[in-house]
């Protein structure tokens, strides 16, 4: 897992492509047949090892997977949190939470498609490019 944006791929993926990886979800396929790399915001890494963790495994060994992916990790600056903060009136009827709105705005930000299993980005009314994976 690197930590900079060093020959990123055309393609943005959302940390649910991260999470499809894990237990080999429908969908990972897709996300593992790629060659292009994973742009995965600082806070959305954060939501990954959260919610692997609630499944008893050790943060340690998620980021042991993570680091043979080809993931860039990329920094959440206070641009981005404005970004983020000024999608939320045009999500909220969606029920979108705060790492979805970072990890649009990130894409956004890159002027990058962004991949998701999640169907309600689909209908966010907004200019940023949302990819179904599922």
């Amino acid at each position: 897992m690197s930590g900079g944006r060093t020959g990123a791929s055309e393609i943005g993926r959302r940390r649910v492509g991260v999470l499809a990886y894990l237990p080999d979800e429908p969908g990972g396929e897709l996300l593992a047949n790629d060659d292009g790399a994973f742009l995965l915001s600082a806070v959305n890494l954060t939501e990954v090892i959260t919610k692997v963790t609630e499944h008893d495994l050790a943060p340690e060994m998620v980021l042991g997977i993570l680091r043979h992916r080809p993931i860039e990790l990329v920094e959440h600056g206070s641009d981005d949190a404005i970004r983020a903060a000024r999608l939320r009136p045009l999500s909220r009827h969606l029920g979108l939470s705060l790492g979805d709105r970072v990890c649009l705005t990130l894409g956004q930000r890159l002027a990058l498609p962004v991949m998701t299993s999640d169907r309600r980005w689909a209908d966010l009314s907004c200019d940023i490019d949302v990819r179904l994976i599922r």
